[in-house]
């Protein structure tokens, strides 16, 4: 390791001496090395920073992924690889500034400690006659390798020195050579002991650190993007090393991070100047997702004493036999008909936990239903292990696989699932269901799927009731209570998943351009959780067609009116389409974008995902790339509205069970089980 310092000294040093004989100040040549050293890696900070901006850019598509593949590592790795890829981005060249300054300091203190060498150079017979000199008068740590230079500098300024007339040349340009700056020696080490100037040294070191976070935290671009617990503990711990660090080594040294952490600072005005991250990154939006987190945190500590009371109560509750879970407001709607169901039929207290402080589930007031708020894994988590009830019910995949466990206090708790789609259960992850005792099958394709996987992988055969699908039954009844007057200028309406490649990443742009030039009203609804994460998106959309008359990018979703009072629904894979379809009877047309596949071994149950096999009986398929067909097709499917309507009413009565039944079947099959 000595031998690759004194490598990197010898050039350092060289450098150092230049500097020292041109300047003639010791500490102003520390501070004009270090300058030098900021303008010769310039160049690599500039690839840092484009680097980062890389970073951040491929953020919102990094964390899809890793959603989409949580239980496949090695898929997500792949897929990860690839973005980096398509972005150019390389997670290691941000270290690379850091590499480069440990050996810079570590050089830096090897030529600090050896000053006859590197400031003075003077030849190696004389620093061998120095050092022997030395020992006749010092021993121990004195002669040490890092130490016997600057301890020959002290002792000579000292008065103390050879008679050797060989050394007296040596003696004559050590005597001259000053090693203080301000005041302070620039060759001692602080401490506590002597010399208390130099704790000026690690205080000023400290402080350097202080301001250097304070302007990173304000115009860095990777530190813009953190939390404020980050932000907090990186300028703390970089306080707290600087201000340590100048207490190992040499005052000069100290000096050298003092000015490298303030030169760092114009470095980084100047980078911004050169490679503006404004241009690549809305900084707008990392604000307002920054106050969304903010007002996440400061929600959760709001409701931080109700929820610790709800996890009491709950507890408290002794011979509970019914539990509901959702896992937010929006999943009422799926067990709100048996509910009302079990409600109506039975006295069975209804335990509903919620992770939504705002659910719906709240403002019931019905005696039986007894609602708690626990969202925090602090408490989810211990609440599901501990679970001790007759049955529960959940629309969330994955029991067992993940934080939700089965309880481990009774293992003769019956796990029921309720479908919250009428889509495929094969695409979902590998093992989605196993640890469920019972599946409410909204259709028969989804009974066949899970009978099929059971096969397949030779798991235990659950209990597969029958039941229909409740929404759907709900969303009829209201749809067929109230008269629907046909559209005088056809209405179309655009309602995207949420999910990678989805008709928003991938084409919306040019499907409204197409679109526009229709004799219709077009309605660009995205899905709500596309709108939290990516506001701006759509603020940007707004403006762009606010000039078309029968365009409208509408992001309030109090309303499901579009959706119902729409001739034609332009989709990818959402779920709506069903909804739309079957209720109203009207075609969907589909943007053949990637399908949401979470079971990359989906194709081994031998059963086409009915997310596939019904598209072209319930409408029609174009291909992103092939958009110039969207309009010739909206025009056909206009045309034959009536064909349309009879498919998919004999498709509804093919795959779905049980059609304005569902809600009744499923209460009545919790009521009998549970014994009320």
């Amino acid at each position: 390791m000595s031998a690759v310092i004194q490598f990197i000294g010898r050039p350092l040093g060289f450098l150092m001496s230049v500097i020292f004989n041109i300047i003639g100040n010791y500490g102003i040549s520390i501070i004009v090395f270090t300058l030098f050293t900021k303008v010769i890696l310039f160049p690599i900070s500039m690839l840092t920073q484009k680097n980062s901006i890389n970073m951040v850019k491929l953020m919102p598509e990094e964390n899809a992924l890793k959603i989409k593949y949580i239980d496949d590592k090695e898929k997500l790795a792949d897929e990860q690889l690839k973005l980096y890829k398509k972005y150019h981005y390389h997670p290691l060249l941000s270290s690379v500034p850091l590499l480069l300054q440990i050996p810079l300091i570590l050089g830096l203190v090897f030529v600090i400690y050896h000053p006859l060498s590197y400031i003075l150079q003077f030849d190696g017979s004389v620093i061998t006659g120095l050092k022997d000199w030395l020992g006749t008068i010092a021993s121990g740590s004195a002669l040490e390798e890092n130490n016997f230079q600057l301890e020959i500098i002290s002792r000579i300024k000292e008065g103390v020195f050879p008679a050797s007339e060989f050394l007296s040349s040596a003696v004559s340009d050590i005597r001259a050579l000053d090693t203080t700056f301000l005041g302070i020696d620039l060759s001692l080490t602080p401490s506590f002991k002597e010399n208390y100037v130099l704790l000026l040294i690690p205080l000023l070191s400290g402080l350097s650190a202080w301001l250097l976070c304070w302007v990173q935290n304000k115009i860095n671009i990777l530190q813009v993007t953190s939390g404020k617990l980050t932000k907090i503990i990186s300028t703390v711990f970089l306080i707290a090393f600087s201000t340590y660090f100048a207490f190992l080594v040499p005052a000069g040294v100290g000096l050298y991070w003092i000015f490298g952490n303030l030169f760092a600072i114009p470095s980084m005005y100047l980078l911004n100047i050169v490679i503006n991250p404004k241009k690549y990154i809305d900084y707008d939006y990392l604000k307002r997702m920054n106050e969304q987190r903010i007002e996440k945190e400061k929600e959760h500590k709001k409701y931080a004493a109700r929820e610790k009371a709800d996890y009491k109560r709950f507890f408290s509750v002794t011979d509970m036999k019914l539990m509901f879970y959702s896992e937010s407001n929006g999943f009422y709607k799926y067990f709100k008909g048996m509910i009302d169901y079990i409600c109506d039929n039975s006295d069975i207290v209804i335990h509903y936990v919620t992770s939504d402080p705002n659910d719906k589930i709240f403002e019931d007031k019905r005696e039986q239903i007894v609602p708690y708020y626990v969202a925090r894994d602090k408490y989810l988590i211990p609440l599901f292990m501990k679970l001790d009830c007759k049955m529960c019910v959940m629309t969330m995949p994955d029991l067992e696989k993940y934080h939700i466990k089965r309880s481990r206090v009774n293992k003769n708790i019956e796990y029921v699932y309720a479908c919250h789609g009428m889509g495929s259960l094969s695409t979902f992850r590998k093992g989605a269901f196993d640890w469920y005792d019972t599946i409410l099958c909204p259709g028969i394709d989804q009974f066949n799927e899970l009978r099929a996987t059971e096969e397949l992988y030779g798991t235990k055969k659950k209990r597969l009731v029958e039941s229909g699908y409740p929404l759907i039954d709900e969303m009829l009844e209201k749809y067929e209570s109230t008269e629907h007057p046909e559209n005088k200028i056809p209405k179309i309406l655009i309602a995207p998943s949420w999910q990678a490649d989805n008709i928003i990443d991938l084409c919306a742009d040019e499907l409204l351009e197409r679109l526009g030039e229709l004799d219709c009203e077009i309605i660009l609804r995205p899905h709500p959780q596309q709108v939290r994460h990516e506001p701006e998106k759509f603020v940007e959309m707004k403006k762009k067609y606010d000039s078309y008359d029968n365009i409208e990018i509408q992001t309030d979703f109090s309303s499901n009116n579009p959706i119902m009072e729409s001739d034609i629904l332009i989709t990818d894979w959402s779920d709506i389409s069903w909804e739309f379809s079957f209720v109203t009877k009207r075609p969907v047309l589909y943007i053949d974008t990637p399908m949401k596949v979470m079971n990359p071994e989906y194709e081994k149950i031998k059963i086409e995902p009915i997310n596939r096999s019904l598209r072209t009986v319930l409408g029609e398929v174009v291909s992103p790339d092939e958009l110039e067909k969207v309009c010739p097709t909206v025009k056909r499917m206009l045309a034959n509205k009536e064909e349309y309507s009879g498919r998919i009413a004999k498709a509804f009565e093919e795959h779905v069970y049980n059609i304005g039944k569902s809600s009744k079947l499923c209460g009545k099959y919790i009521i009998k089980r549970l014994g009320g």
